[in-house]
């Protein structure tokens, strides 16, 4: 029987087909690509899912501790908001810029596997707590893909000012198109960083006495820098809200990272 090992392997190759199959899709407009990439990122989205239950059940809690499990979650939840993106606007095109990210993050995960889990923190614990940290993954996935796709509008609208377009872009969807993508996973990221910063403070209180934290700060500001992106009949259409996506990325960089690293103390690696 599989084990973490085998089945992320078998998740990683499962999304390496699926990311080959994306790729003909784009070079050759076959329905016959579309539907196998479907199937296998389907299938390798299962086999990664039940790598991450065998993690979690290991350490009786999400799996999320160390470098290598974290990644793997955060590879599981960039396929899950890429499959968003297909339930939602049955757009298959942009495949094979975003399941790439999926591949990247899982094959860190694999490389760096330490063998042995990490026991979870009983201090950092409970199902509220789990909830917080897996929406809180969720929302960073759903805004990586924003990133990449506000990057697709930014060469796209390049290109056709132009009016060159290369071999891989002249297949990628029309700018409104990719416009509708970049809102629902900003609308899906926002909405999952809200619910887990909501839940995280309600933690906080109850397991700390106060809801204040740095990362607490930066936090809104990603989430307000996101939300004018979504608003209405902004002044410079698309391509702003592109620029002002890449901010807000960055920013989030920021937060996970020197905040987690420097700043905040409740939130720091360990």
């Amino acid at each position: 029987m599989l084990g973490l090992i085998g089945l992320s392997a078998m998740a990683l190759t499962l999304y390496v087909a699926a990311e080959a199959f994306a790729l003909a899709h784009l070079r050759r407009d076959k329905e016959s690509f579309a539907t196998a990439t479907t199937v296998l990122l389907v299938l390798g989205f299962l086999a990664h899912f039940a790598a991450l239950e065998i993690g979690g059940r290991a350490i009786h809690s999400v799996p999320y501790r160390d470098l290598a499990s974290s990644m793997s979650l955060f590879a599981w939840m960039i396929a899950a908001s890429y499959g968003i993106l297909l339930l939602r606007h049955r757009e298959s095109s942009t495949g094979a810029f975003l399941i790439p990210l999926a591949i990247f993050f899982l094959a860190i995960s694999l490389m760096t596997h330490p063998g042995t889990p990490m026991i979870s923190d009983p201090k950092r614990s409970g199902s509220l707590f789990a909830m917080h940290v897996t929406l809180a993954i969720f929302g960073y996935a759903a805004l990586t893909l924003a990133f990449v796709l506000a990057q697709l509008y930014l060469i796209q609208n390049q290109q056709l000012r132009r009016r060159k377009l290369g071999l891989l872009f002249s297949k990628l969807p029309a700018l409104d198109v990719l416009s509708r993508l970049h809102r629902t996973s900003v609308i899906t990221g926002v909405s999952a960083l809200t619910v887990a910063t909501i839940l995280g403070l309600i933690w906080a209180k109850s397991h700390w006495g106060t809801y204040w934290d740095p990362k607490v700060l930066f936090t809104f500001l990603v989430i307000g820098i996101y939300l004018v992106t979504l608003f209405p009949g902004r002044a410079g259409g698309g391509k702003k809200n592109a620029i002002l996506s890449i901010a807000g990325f960055c920013l989030l960089l920021f937060s996970y990272s020197i905040v987690n690293l420097f700043i905040s103390h409740e939130h720091m690696f360990q």
